[in-house]
């Protein structure tokens, strides 16, 4: 063989060992950065539960303390209604006292309850998002995974 002929023939193949290396490479560098992001996902999702968790907790105890407060509420409002109701004329002037002090419990009450309600209502709100959040990264996390090849069932 002729040394032209040798010399293309080694720059031909040293091209194509070339190629398939490059190539190779490429594989490996894009299947770590889909491991890498895989990985990421995996770690903001933990986050994410463990944020939803809470807030749904905190929502649950924040609720039960607000239907508690509801009935003590109510208890108030029997009692002032019972003052008011004991002679047809209105609270007897003896138990005025005991009467305005239940009455500023009720109202002291009735605005706790609307403070608390209100703050609920904005805890809500936020613990949806955050929740939603969350619900997102899971199905990002079920993408790459099935653009991966990995069964994510």
């Amino acid at each position: 063989m002729n040394p032209p002929l040798k010399f293309a023939l080694f720059g031909a193949g040293g091209l194509a060992i070339a190629a398939l290396v490059v190539t190779g490479a490429d594989r490996v560098i894009e299947r770590e950065r889909t491991k890498a992001e895989i990985n990421r996902l995996r770690d903001d999702l933990h986050r994410a539960r463990i944020s939803s968790d809470r807030c749904q907790g905190s929502l649950q105890t924040s609720e039960a303390s607000l239907l508690d407060l509801g009935v003590t509420i109510d208890s108030l409002r029997n009692l002032v209604d019972s003052f008011e109701t004991m002679n047809g004329r209105g609270v007897p002037a003896e138990r005025y006292p005991a009467y305005l002090e239940v009455f500023d419990s009720y109202n002291d009450s009735v605005a706790s309850w609307e403070n608390r309600e209100q703050r609920l209502r904005i805890a809500e709100t936020s613990c949806r998002e955050t929740i939603r959040g969350h619900n997102t990264l899971t199905d990002s996390l079920q993408v790459v995974l099935s653009e991966a090849g990995i069964d994510a069932g």
